[in-house]
């Protein structure tokens, strides 16, 4: 049964491809909203973990109002899903128009320091274009590292949009020597680090005023590499296009900290919970990201 809907799945995801890189822009992220309303109606369940990580992260807000960022939560899934779809039609020229970057030489900047850098995201507005334009604006080689789909036909899909100008995906289960490998060679290694992470081996910080269990690897990393961390966020305007400012992480001042993994992880955490207090909806509400509780 499990093969039957993975099979029904992949030759939808297929019919979205084909369409998406057919059609303009305008018309690709109507498309979206339409694909995000439909997840949001035929996953009741994740709706429910939507609905209510937005209630307790927003206190102060009406449910009325939550359920709008759950919504727009939603939109936001289908619009970065058709645009990654349409990443073989893209051209240079205009990917320069449709992702536009603050400072992308800060990368550069950090690399002629001597290692790579490592490139720090969240699942907020399109994580797919940043981490693919970020490698193709600078001429880096990326390697990005994933979260494995269940359905395998989809993710090797998505796969092959996502490593569709020389970047390599590698899987998030077996990432922490080719991390090693590339930053020594002074490439760019790109990863979200906003999901829930193992309750026994990473680590709680506070986010959005709950402990969160939260991966220490990109902190410990560039703690044990002394490879920068720069953090970034795809904000989508109202014309559909994207700005990007980057900012580093600083961690120089942790060298000599039996805390240095904890203290630099709150310190992304926080970039990334106020990039999201900024604009709630291009984020994805949908994960179970306080699922787990701090032990004794």
């Amino acid at each position: 049964m499990n093969r039957i809907i993975d099979y029904i799945v992949s030759s939808l995801l297929y019919i979205l491809c084909f369409i998406s890189q057919h059609i303009n822009d305008h018309i690709r992220i109507k498309l979206g909203r339409m694909v995000g309303n439909i997840l949001r109606v035929i996953s009741k369940k994740r709706y429910g973990i939507t609905i209510d990580n937005i209630v307790k992260s927003f206190p102060d807000k009406s449910i009325s109002d939550c359920k709008i960022i759950a919504a727009k939560s939603y939109q936001n899934l289908g619009i970065t899903m058709m645009e990654l779809m349409a990443i073989p039609t893209m051209s240079e020229n205009y990917l320069k128009q449709k992702v536009v970057y603050d400072n992308i030489d800060l990368i550069d900047e950090l690399r002629k320091k001597g290692n790579g850098v490592i490139l720090l995201s969240g699942h907020y507005g399109n994580w797919e274009l940043l981490a693919y334009t970020a490698g193709y604006f600078t001429g880096i080689p990326v390697t990005i590292i994933v979260k494995p789909q269940r359905n395998k036909i989809a993710d090797s899909t998505l796969n092959n949009y996502r490593t569709f100008h020389n970047n390599k995906v590698v899987s998030m289960y077996k990432a922490a020597r080719p991390i090693v490998s590339e930053i020594r060679k002074g490439n760019m290694v790109a990863l979200l680090a906003d999901q829930s992470a193992t309750k026994d081996k990473d680590i709680f910080v506070d986010f959005f005023g709950r402990p969160a269990a939260t991966y220490e690897s990109p902190a410990a990393m560039a703690l044990r590499l002394n490879a920068p961390i720069v953090i970034g966020f795809s904000e989508r305007q109202t014309d559909g296009t994207y700005r990007v400012k980057l900012q580093e992480i600083p961690h120089e001042d942790l060298k000599d900290r039996e805390d240095a993994i904890q203290i630099l992880t709150e310190r992304h955490v926080k970039v990334l919970e106020n990039q999201i207090k900024k604009i709630p909806e291009l984020w994805a509400w949908q994960h179970k990201r306080w699922k787990h509780s701090p032990g004794k």
